[in-house]
């Protein structure tokens, strides 16, 4: 009952929301989708720029109070690295990471360049939940410094956070400030932006992985800036020439990822490997999820969203925490379960734990962003909104 009520309240906020030009009809229904999808998902924030022009802007807070970004921060942390090379505090991005850390100048970690902390392929050990060892650290930068490599630099593409947190400590090494100072005089001040405060351990390190609250017009100044190639509005060029393509190109070992930029494809199918439920089987696997595999047999999932959707057909409320021990505990990824037929790359987006999202169709020039906070009740699964990606990209069809 109370979830309905909230749902029922959101969905009124939202029919609040502003829409600043007269669109198309097809337009208009594209808006009417997005806004509807993001109410049903309990959405705090959701705002879509086309070529500067607002066409919705809907807050359930009247304050409008920034939201941290969860892991979209990793891709703003991107942007703090492209200002080093801006002011020359970083000769390239293959500069290796013991020129700032010298107790990195030995062994295999002597080969760990910051491209490589910035396309997931730095080889650092790491463990999948930050709950577990990266929020109780006391110093976040030691901690990576003093972590094992699980694989050899640049060989393997591992989603990072204990790897992204280090490059806090390089812009701090680098710029000679706490990133979230740098970041703050050299991005956020120039856009106009007033982040609020960005997460800090005991010792002071902003963390690269998360942390960093901001509303959703300001993350959309962000997905501007990219649009404009790095030039801010009074036409002062902030990112060097290149950089943000740079940041879109795949990286060597996953065509999923640049740098800590998610490449979104204009649309995406998944059908379970044949060798996935054999292998589940060999393994005793949970007998939930051996049924969950069965099922999918012969099925063409419409992408993230078309799994997750036939993940709760099975497995229930439940599923997120089979999927993740029967998965992501083992050391799986996706691809190992299922093969994917990709369309080609049309948008860009920053994403984080709960479906924060920053999205950019940069041949549309179009960014949409899409903000959750925290609630005091279990998130469910629904509330992600995963399909945001791609009812962005049917927006940008439309215009």
């Amino acid at each position: 009952m109370r979830r309905l009520l909230l749902t029922s309240i959101l969905t009124l906020a939202f029919h609040n929301a502003v829409v600043a030009t007269v669109p198309s009809d097809e337009v208009a229904a594209a808006l009417e989708h997005l806004r509807a999808a993001s109410a049903t998902a309990e959405s705090d924030a959701v705002y879509v720029v086309h070529d500067g022009r607002v066409l919705l802007d809907a807050s359930t807070d009247q304050t409008r109070a920034p939201i941290e970004l969860m892991s979209a921060t990793k891709s703003v942390v991107a942007l703090g690295i492209g200002l080093l090379l801006a002011d020359g505090h970083l000769a390239s991005l293959d500069t290796p990471v013991h020129t700032f850390f010298p107790e990195w100048a030995q062994g295999r970690k002597r080969a760990v360049t910051v491209r490589m902390l910035l396309d997931h392929t730095s080889g650092l050990q790491n463990v999948v939940n930050a709950g577990e060892e990266l929020y109780p650290a006391p110093d976040s930068v030691q901690l990576a410094l003093a972590a094992e490599l699980s694989s050899t630099p640049g060989e393997v593409f591992a989603y990072n956070n204990k790897a992204t947190n280090l490059l806090a400590g390089v812009i701090a090494k680098a710029s000679g400030k706490p990133m979230d100072v740098y970041i703050n005089e050299r991005l956020f001040r120039p856009l106009g932006i007033v982040p609020g405060p960005w997460y800090r351990d005991a010792a002071g390190h902003p963390h690269g992985m998360a942390g960093l609250p901001l509303t959703a017009r300001d993350a959309a100044a962000i997905g501007q800036l990219l649009l404009d190639d790095g030039v801010a509005p009074d036409g002062t060029r902030l990112l060097p020439e290149g950089f943000v393509q740079a940041l879109y190109t795949p990286g060597p070992r996953s065509p999923r990822v640049g740098l800590l930029w998610w490449r979104v494809p204009a649309w995406q199918t998944l059908t379970l490997r044949g060798d996935a439920l054999p292998q589940a089987r060999a393994r005793d696997a949970d007998p939930r999820w051996i049924h969950a595999l069965e099922a999918l047999q012969g099925r063409r999932l419409e992408g993230a969203d078309g799994l997750r959707r036939a993940m709760a057909e099975t497995l229930g409320e439940d599923w997120i925490e089979i999927y993740t021990q029967e998965v992501s505990a083992r050391g799986l990824v996706r691809s190992d379960l299922f093969d994917e037929a990709l369309g080609p790359v049309v948008a860009y987006s920053a994403e984080g734990f709960l479906g924060q999202y920053i999205v950019v169709v940069p041949e549309k020039r179009l960014v949409a962003v899409r903000q959750i906070r925290r609630r005091d009740t279990p998130h469910a699964p629904a509330l992600d909104y995963v399909a945001f990606p791609a009812d962005v990209i049917a927006l940008s069809r439309a215009l």
